[in-house]
């Protein structure tokens, strides 16, 4: 059922799962050497729904450079790292006793309080997540709000939601096996990356269409940001279009990202006082609180970098696409 889903359109839910079936589909995926394809699944267990998506480089290359981004800005602050820890995750389990998911993004702070040499115990900390992120390619952005409301519903810490999402002018699907594209291409040895992937394109072309025979593999109309904040209670309001609550923006076709990234800046200003905040729970020497109240980094992303490096995921993705569907890696039943 996974290998069908995941050949019939980039994402698939499907309803009535239990738990139990749920962890079996887990252990099968992660144990199951002959199972080839890897897919990153989102379970919630009061509607009982599984979401089903590929792992595609497209997912995660916009996390990724806001990774570089937030971590550039963190590592600029003068704490010391060994008692307070900030980790942006990739692709990592965020779950409580409803729900799990695993979000494109997911920024954590762990505090390690100063061992004390007389006492015989040390603590386990809990980390507290912070931002959470979704990636979405041709995917249904209702489904990715609901997706991010479940989590932030579950972990009341989270200041920031953040949907990145790619949309095409037409959705991918493989060839027709009667088609031209089909039939040479299955008559031809296996392309390399080098083949399959032109050396040089056109600026136009940085997006797609990504066209081999004629069929193409992708082909990107648009790049979205949107990210949402907690209101004062704590909650998220992601039917609000209040500008202090919400800011959207494009990266393509035009880079319009002022108000997302005024927003991303706020929000890394928040952790910067978090951040003070733990210093202070910890009763930390003074002058080293006083030293990250005065610093001042910036949080500054590069769009034109994310970009490029996009351009590549979206080029590599085509080319995943293109492997999948000549490997035959879905016509397995098990």
């Amino acid at each position: 059922i996974v290998e069908q889903c995941l050949t019939q359109k980039p994402f698939k839910v499907i309803v009535s799962i239990t738990p139990a079936e749920y962890t079996a589909v887990l252990a099968f995926t992660s144990e199951e050497r002959d199972f080839e394809v890897r897919a990153k699944f989102a379970y919630f267990e009061d509607t009982e729904e599984l979401q089903i998506m590929p792992l595609l480089p497209v997912y995660e290359q916009p996390a990724a450079y806001l990774s570089k981004a937030i971590n550039k800005f963190t590592d600029a602050l003068p704490y010391d790292k060994l008692l307070v820890d900030v980790t942006v995750h990739l692709n990592h389990h965020i779950q409580n006793k409803d729900t799990t998911n695993i979000p494109d993004l997911h920024l954590a702070i762990t505090i390690q309080p100063p061992e004390d040499d007389d006492v015989d115990e040390i603590e386990i900390p809990k980390p507290v997540s912070k931002w959470v992120g979704e990636c979405g390619l041709s995917s249904d952005y209702n489904f990715m709000v609901w997706k991010l409301r479940v989590t932030c519903d579950g972990h009341c810490d989270i200041d920031l939601a953040l949907i990145m999402s790619f949309k095409e002018w037409v959705k991918w699907q493989q060839p027709k096996e009667t088609s031209i594209a089909a039939q040479t291409l299955h008559t031809s040895p296996t392309l390399e990356y080098e083949e399959f992937v032109p050396a040089h394109i056109k600026k136009s072309l940085k997006f797609g269409p990504v066209a081999i025979h004629s069929h193409v593999w992708i082909d990107i109309s648009e790049i979205q940001y949107s990210i949402f904040r907690h209101g004062a209670d704590g909650h998220f309001n992601f039917n609000s279009k209040d500008p202090d609550m919400f800011a959207e923006g494009t990266l393509y076709p035009m880079v319009q990202m002022s108000d997302v990234e005024c927003m991303l800046r706020d929000g890394a200003n928040t952790l910067k006082e978090y951040i003070v905040s733990l210093m202070e729970g910890m009763s930390l020497e003074a002058s080293a609180i006083k030293l990250v109240c005065e610093s001042n980094p910036i949080f500054e992303p590069i769009w034109g970098a994310a970009i490029n490096q996009i351009s590549s995921a979206i080029y590599l993705t085509a080319y995943c696409h293109y492997l999948d569907w000549c490997n035959h890696k879905y016509s397995k039943c098990k």
